[in-house]
């Protein structure tokens, strides 16, 4: 959704800066979680796996520090960056727009990865 003001694109900075920290909070979740399998006795294919999705995670969490620190914070830089993208406005969206659909599009994708292998690998887990 674009911002039409300067209201609203400050309210859509606070709404990414709340989405990015709820995310950084279930990733701390998912990676609980491959401590837990991570500790039990495994075959070498889950612990590539698991290996697999603390890398993954270590990325995402890279990508929201990022994505955080280009979030403006005071009134004077939301004000400048929201003056900077409606000069350069171009035929699609502003590039903080881009940037956080692009990162929820990605993290959907490795949450449920993620989901997938940690539900198909429960069982197995148990008996492991």
């Amino acid at each position: 959704m674009e911002s039409t003001t300067i209201e609203e694109f400050h309210a859509d900075l606070q709404s990414w800066k709340h989405e990015l920290s709820s995310i950084k909070q279930e990733i701390r979740h998912f990676e609980h979680e491959l401590e837990d399998m991570a500790s039990k006795r495994l075959p070498r294919a889950f612990l590539a796996q698991i290996e697999h999705f603390q890398n993954l995670f270590i990325c995402q969490k890279e990508v929201i520090d990022t994505l955080r620190h280009d979030l403006p914070d005071s009134r004077q830089k939301v004000e400048d960056t929201y003056n900077v993208i409606r000069s350069v406005k171009r035929e699609t969206q502003n590039p903080l727009l881009e940037r956080m659909e692009t990162f929820r599009k990605l993290f959907h994708d490795v949450k449920n990865e993620f989901k997938h292998f940690s539900s198909t690998s429960t069982p197995q887990l148990a008996t492991g």
